[in-house]
C-alpha cells in the first residue's frame, strides 16, 4: 500500500485556483444581486430609482470582477503593529 504524497496535498490546500475564484465570485455577486432586489422591495424603493440602483450595482460588480483576482494574487504582507 502506498502512502499519500503529503507535498501534493499540502500544495493544494495553500492556494485557490482561478476557476474556484471565479465560481466563488459569481456566487457572491449573485447573492449580492438577490440581496439588493430584496432590500429594494423591503424599503419600497420607487420604480424610477430601482434602475439607477441596479446600474450602480452592476458597476460595482464589474469593478469587483476586474480587481479582486489581482488582489488575491498579490503576496500577503505582514501587518506591523
Amino acid at each position: 500500500m502506498s502512502q499519500p504524497n503529503h507535498q501534493q496535498r499540502k500544495s493544494r490546500s495553500h492556494g485557490v485556483q482561478g476557476d474556484e475564484v471565479h465560481k466563488l465570485l459569481n456566487a457572491l455577486l449573485m447573492f449580492d444581486r438577490t440581496l439588493v432586489e430584496f432590500s429594494m422591495d423591503l424599503y419600497k424603493v420607487p420604480r424610477r430609482d430601482r434602475a439607477a440602483l441596479r446600474k450602480l450595482n452592476r458597476r460595482l460588480h464589474d469593478t469587483v470582477r476586474e480587481r479582486l483576482p489581482r488582489l488575491l494574487q498579490q503576496p500577503h504582507r505582514a501587518v506591523q503593529a
